[in-house]
């Protein structure tokens, strides 16, 4: 009976593991390098959300039609615009974040009730 130390080479179920790593591995990083429009569109209004909430929680002198520019890491330009309307003894605030003039995200609203003396 002929032994199998001699044999050389890989079997098929090898070479079928190899390829499906291989291109599981390839499909994570393609799609890590190349980002579509969907995945970039959820970042965007992501940032663009964080950045009108710092801007409305955090400012306490926000007054009428203020606009912030933001540099985000990537060197984009952010534009928070923060319009405010008073009716009586409300305040609401309305800030939207803006991406290159072009990408709006959506518009978050903060109101504030204060006694009248």
């Amino acid at each position: 009976m002929p032994s199998n130390k001699n044999k050389k080479g890989s079997t098929l179920v090898e070479v079928l593991v190899s390829f499906a790593i291989l291109t599981t591995t390839g499909v994570m990083l393609m799609g890590y390098l190349y980002p579509n429009k969907v995945t970039q569109k959820v970042w965007v209004d992501d940032y663009g959300n964080y950045l009108s909430k710092l801007n409305l929680y955090l400012n306490e002198d926000l007054q009428k039609d203020t606009m912030i520019v933001h540099t985000d890491s990537l060197g984009v330009l952010w534009e928070t615009l923060i319009n405010a309307q008073t009716v009586g003894d409300e305040t609401c605030y309305k800030a939207t974040s803006i991406r290159n003039k072009t990408d709006t995200t959506r518009t978050l609203y903060k109101c504030e009730y204060r006694r009248m003396k």
